[in-house]
């Protein structure tokens, strides 16, 4: 049985209870990507401008990847930015975005959800969201910063491929869900953070959700992979790694879990 509270995002309930950051709020019934929906129009919407669609038929991930964006099923959000800071800080608002995904979840379910840095949300070692953040930056030009973010929050059937590492919100809830409040919430969160994202600690944020230390990956970079352990995220948003007798921080590659060897 669901345990839907709401069908439909409402957007003007949406718009009375965020916070006056933000400029702009659309909800949609469908589109391709709404990462590239504000792309298309930087020059049009105004820093603070939020897009959400009721599903995506071209949902994306890193590197190309497709993310299941199934009608009212979950959260498909992107929100644009037009940052005045140094670009260096761009790693750090990524990373704090799912930092507040992981917030968010937790205050709304009582789960506790795991940030596998840079861009999953797990829950029991399964996908439960993805982040992913684009940004423009050119001398002379204002720059752009889009975070977007895929959530799971309903019962839905997987395709065969991700039925063994991806999962829902209503899969570990029994609590009541709803994605007005969630969404609210996410972006309340996000009004609150940005203004102080240069003094923010995201070492103690990410404390409670990252993954534990000694923790064994592999980390993936475009024309390499290796064996690392996990020592933590720092306060920049890098990932700080032990390769053998080293410490090395990453600031762009991919991690995955080497789940034959955790303890």
């Amino acid at each position: 049985m669901s345990n839907k509270l709401s069908n439909k995002l409402d957007q003007e309930l949406i718009r009375s209870q965020i916070s006056p950051f933000y400029a702009l709020v659309n909800v949609i019934a469908s589109t391709k990507s709404t990462n590239d929906d504000l792309k298309k129009n930087t020059l049009k919407y105004e820093n603070a401008t939020v897009l959400l669609s009721e599903k995506q038929t071209a949902g994306k991930g890193r590197n190309g990847r497709s993310f299941v964006s199934l009608d009212q099923k979950g959260i498909y959000c992107s929100i644009l930015l037009k940052p005045t800071f140094d670009p260096n800080l761009y790693l750090k608002l990524s990373i704090l975005s799912g930092i507040i995904l992981c917030e968010t979840i937790r205050q709304h379910t009582g789960l506790v959800p795991t940030l596998k840095w840079p861009n999953d949300v797990l829950i029991k070692g399964r996908k439960v969201a993805g982040i992913l953040c684009e940004s423009s930056f050119q001398a002379g030009k204002q720059s752009s910063f889009i975070i977007g973010f895929g959530l799971n929050v309903y019962l839905q059937d997987f395709p065969k491929e991700l039925e063994d590492i991806a999962t829902t919100l209503e899969d570990n809830c029994s609590r009541p869900l709803d994605r007005n409040t969630l969404t609210i919430e996410f972006l309340n969160r996000l009004a609150t953070y940005y203004p102080r994202l240069k003094q923010l600690s995201l070492e103690k944020m990410a404390a409670p959700y990252e993954l534990r230390t000694g923790t064994p990956i592999t980390v993936h970079g475009p024309q390499t992979s290796y064996n690392a352990l996990i020592e933590g995220i720092e306060d920049d948003g890098q990932l700080l790694i032990k390769v053998g007798d080293r410490t090395e921080s990453l600031i762009s590659y991919e991690i995955t879990i080497r789940e034959d060897e955790t303890q």
